[in-house]
């Protein structure tokens, strides 16, 4: 089997050889080239051997031969190892026939211009391999250079069609390219400018993610936010480059601020109605239980009514009370008055103290700063997490001992810390006062522009922490800060 398959094999290279050394006859040059050999042939038979005519200064007629050299190396050069070996080749064709007109005076003659022709075919091989593997290293260039181009007009187009504004910056922070957005953004002359002096953010710092928004003056005057992204890469020549894309986040901030607004404006809806019922609840069955229950302790010391019926309103006497002092607990849980009375310190005094006397849980209460009144939803959003925070250490945490630190400074600063187990990943979504959880609490200290913070604390149990500014900024919606 493998003898039937050697005859195929050296057929099939044998082809491939012939195929490649094919001359190249359709080219009107090449034959151009032949016939300058097949005129020094001529010369050289013809004119020199068979005329005789001598060459000037007594040059050797073989020397003649060497002028073959001239048409091989334009075939080398113009047509490759086929032209360059068809030529040779053909010029050694010239040649044989002047060798049976050399007398044997002359067989040294023969023997250079054989020589020579050895030369000429070797050179001919030697040159057209040379020339084509030169002229492959060309195509793969012009290749290399189309495929580039190619590449280079896609991210060209990739580029200028982004929606995102996108800026590239050199190793100094100066803007070297920028697509049709950032154009349309920052205006036509951004090239050549530093990005710090477009943006106000130099490139290092947004690729050290110290920049998280962006505000930019809009050609329409309208104030756009942006969430800057950067990424450094290097160019061909070695420069380092950076490349920052504008994410236009203006629409997501605007609907978060209207949200945050509209939740803002339930909460106070909320409160204004805890505020009146709390009053209405007061002001009409609270005053009537509280007579009801004089009433009746009256009746029940009256000498004239019978011991029986004495003790049965006595017992109805003492089961109006406890009705009234759960109201007023409602009433209290619902709009303490001693919050809008007296403040924020008092009214958090009094929620821990009515704990404590609930539940028999110690809670230490330490106040540090100059004490001073804050804006109303800002003690309500104080008071409510502590409100929270205590009740779910009451339900969850199991804890021997609580700790309510109120700071005022620059900033009011709650922290609410037990030696518990931590509260139950549910229990800020389900439970609290009033339907008040986890996300209520943030949502109030979001709207006076505050943060909450909730993590384990060390060594064990759950600290509660608030941030509230001293004063509350004004909700604007549908604007850029």
């Amino acid at each position: 089997m493998i003898a039937d398959l050697r005859p195929r094999i050296f057929g099939s290279r044998a082809f491939e050889v012939v195929r490649m050394l094919r001359p190249p006859v359709r080219a009107g040059r090449f034959w151009l080239v032949q016939a300058g050999v097949l005129l020094v042939a001529f010369l050289h038979v013809v004119v020199l051997d068979i005329f005789h005519v001598r060459l000037p200064f007594g040059m050797p007629t073989s020397t003649t031969i060497t002028l073959l050299f001239v048409p091989v190396i334009y075939a080398a050069l113009n047509f490759g190892v086929r032209g360059a070996v068809g030529t040779a080749l053909w010029s050694t064709a010239l040649m044989v026939p002047n060798w049976t007109f050399i007398e044997g005076g002359r067989a040294g003659h023969a023997w250079v211009e054989i020589s020579y022709l050895v030369i000429a075919n070797a050179v001919a091989v030697v040159v057209g391999q040379r020339v084509e593997r030169e002229e492959q290293v060309r195509r793969r260039a012009e290749q290399a250079l189309r495929a580039s181009e190619v590449a280079e007009a896609r991210y060209r187009g990739l580029f200028d069609e982004q929606a995102s504004p996108v800026l590239v910056t050199d190793s100094a922070g100066v803007v070297t390219e920028a697509n049709n957005a950032a154009l349309q953004l920052l205006g036509a002359d951004v090239r050549g400018h530093p990005l710090s002096d477009l943006v106000e953010a130099t490139a290092e710092a947004i690729l050290a993610g110290q920049v998280s928004r962006l505000a930019v003056q809009a050609p329409d005057g309208d104030k756009r936010l942006f969430v800057p992204r950067a990424r450094a890469f290097e160019a061909g020549s070695g420069e380092r480059l950076v490349q920052v894309v504008l994410i236009d986040v203006t629409e997501e901030q605007r609907r978060a601020q209207e949200q945050r607004a509209y939740a803002g404006h339930l909460l106070t809806v909320q409160e204004d109605e805890r505020r009146h019922l709390a009053q209405d609840l007061h002001d009409d069955p609270l005053q009537t239980l509280t007579y009801l229950v004089r009433t009746l302790e009256q009746l029940a010391h009256d000498p004239s009514l019978p011991a029986p019926l004495a003790a049965r309103v006595r017992r109805d006497g003492e089961l109006a009370a406890e009705v009234v002092s759960s109201l007023r607990k409602v009433i209290r849980g619902l709009r303490p008055p001693v919050l809008d009375d007296l403040g924020l310190v008092a009214a958090l005094r009094h929620l821990v103290t009515e704990v404590q006397g609930r539940c028999g849980l110690p809670i230490a209460l330490r106040v540090s700063g100059d004490e001073a009144r804050l804006a109303s939803p800002s003690e309500m959003a104080v008071y409510r997490v502590t409100q929270e925070a205590l009740s779910n250490i009451v339900r969850h945490a199991h804890a021997k001992h609580v700790r309510v630190d109120l700071r005022f400074g620059d900033s009011v600063q709650l922290t609410v810390t037990d030696d518990g187990r931590g509260m139950p990943e549910t229990s800020g979504l389900q439970g609290g006062f009033g339907g008040l959880g986890l996300v209520g609490m943030r949502e109030r200290v979001s709207f006076v522009g505050g943060n909450l913070e909730t993590r384990a604390h060390r060594p064990h149990g759950t600290l509660v922490r608030a941030t509230l500014p001293r004063t509350v900024p004004e909700p604007q919606p549908g604007s850029v800060p």
